[in-house]
């Protein structure tokens, strides 16, 4: 597995006397060095080794050593540079990667620094065209992504063998081994979009210094996603009551939306049932009035959920496991049960796709928040897991913002509107995430940022709008 839940142990006269939880770089590297240095000391005849069990001292080192190198050199870093994201290509250029056989962990925007990027890439300082390069990749925000292979073994073997294929060229290639070269081009093209530097140390670096917090994410809980139905009966009649008891079971709710289905849907997502003998009576339930439609998370979630519903029909749970949600929850007189679930990983993703498709929405930094709180609502945005699919700053003309605005043309605010934003450059991204247009209307906050500091107190509106008509930013309705 990609992750591993490490206690490292470091004692002394047989005793702990420190402790590191997870892979935390900064204080592995704080405790390695004091063990250095202690090493030094007694070498120096500054310090004497205490009698103590030196073999098993050394045992511990070492596996401390080899924990951190087994954890690490799992996940390599990638950066897509400033002018793809300018140009929108980011979700283009990740899909090629998965494509190649890669899997992306984390993506995050980021305007790197000087120090970083010559950090990331400290091998080719001696290139002459170097100083360029740098300034180049500081001219606009780049893509950091974490990168893994789909089958956890370690990426930059992988990497390295692209650079191989790209390196022969495809004649070369295709005279070696012609099967080889068959969906080769695409492969390899992504060397010249995505940097990704080929070696363990590299990786290791990288990974600790740009994603301090990642690795030691990872060895704390390995969360996965499930899709939860509450089906309109049971949401009409107890719905606060099978709320409490998914939060009470340590689910969070990541995403949810209530929604009447239609029967084309219904049948869709149905579809293997669809000739089963209680498959009218599903159709009748489930175009009955709202479903609730929920991507539970937490640890083992999938198996927790499918395990807590217990067996598929009412009848089998009432007899198999009277306390399961399906028992508990049955409504009478009807056979089917009132709550869904996913049954393996592969139907969870298939099944929040259905219902939570990757969406993109336009969301708008208006002029004065965008001139004074625009770095503190970006991260906002990033911390909410959006990808900025593209971005750039614009100052609208009266006549744009008449044209955007013009729903409103005639109603007594609507000068005033068209001031506010043309007093300025607004900031204007394409926000990229499954059910972004709702998840952005939420994160943004009611439209008077009087009723936001009330009812949602964490929001943009909340925090950084103005009044009710400069209030901070603009979004998709849906």
């Amino acid at each position: 597995k990609n992750s591993l839940r490490v206690l490292f142990s470091l004692l002394q006269n047989g005793k702990i006397t420190a402790i590191v939880r997870g892979v935390n770089a900064p204080l592995i590297s704080k405790k390695i060095t004091e063990l250095v240095q202690e090493e030094r000391d007694i070498a120096a005849g500054q310090k004497k080794r205490a009698e103590v069990l030196t073999k098993q001292i050394l045992k511990y080192k070492l596996g401390f050593l080899l924990h951190l190198r087994e954890e690490v050199v799992r996940y390599s870093v990638g950066i897509i540079k400033p002018d793809d994201v300018l140009e929108g290509r980011v979700e283009e250029i990740k899909q090629k990667i998965r494509k190649a056989g890669f899997g992306i962990e984390v993506a995050e925007e980021k305007m790197l620094t000087e120090e970083q990027i010559r950090a990331f890439y400290a091998r080719n300082k001696d290139q002459p065209d170097f100083e360029d390069f740098v300034q180049f990749m500081m001219s606009g925000p780049c893509h950091i992504l974490v990168i893994t292979k789909r089958e956890a073994t370690d990426p930059i073997p992988h990497w390295k063998e692209l650079r191989k294929l790209s390196e022969s060229g495809p004649d070369e290639l295709k005279a070696e081994n012609p099967d080889r070269l068959e969906g080769n081009a695409e492969t390899v093209n992504i060397l010249n979009i995505c940097d990704v530097q080929d070696s363990v140390e590299d990786a290791s670096r990288q990974l600790a210094f740009f994603f301090p917090n990642f690795v030691k994410n990872k060895t704390d809980q390995k969360a996965e996603k499930t899709l939860a139905l509450i089906r309109p009966c049971l949401l009409k009649e107890r719905r606060n009551s099978i709320m409490q008891r998914i939060k009470d079971d340590g689910f969070e709710i990541a995403m949810q939306k209530e929604i009447i289905l239609s029967e084309e849907q219904i049948r869709e997502f149905y579809k293997e049932h669809e000739n089963q003998d209680y498959f009218p009576v599903l159709l009748e339930q489930m175009t009955s009035g709202p479903t609730l439609v929920l991507a539970l998370t937490r640890e083992n979630a999938i198996a927790h959920w499918r395990d807590l519903l217990g067996p598929k029909t009412v009848e089998e749970a009432k007899k198999e496991n009277p306390n399961s949600l399906r028992a508990k929850y049955a409504v009478e007189n009807v056979p089917i049960g009132q709550l869904h679930g996913s049954s393996t990983p592969d139907d969870a993703q298939k099944e929040l796709e259905f219902f939570f498709p990757q969406e993109h929405t336009l969301a708008l930094i208006k002029p004065d928040a965008a001139k004074n709180h625009k770095d503190d609502i970006m991260q906002k945005v990033k911390d909410a897991g959006f990808t900025i699919s593209k971005i750039k700053e614009e100052a609208l003309t009266r006549e744009m913002a008449t044209q955007f605005y013009k729903d409103h043309t005639g109603k007594p605010f609507f000068e005033e509107l068209v001031t506010c934003m043309t007093e300025g450059p607004s900031v204007v991204m394409i926000l990229t995430k499954e059910n972004a247009v709702e998840e952005w209307r939420q994160l943004m906050g009611p439209t008077d940022p009087e009723v936001a500091k009330e009812t949602s107190p964490e929001s943009i509106r909340a925090q950084f709008a103005q009044d009710i008509l400069c209030n901070a930013v603009h979004g998709s309705s849906n």
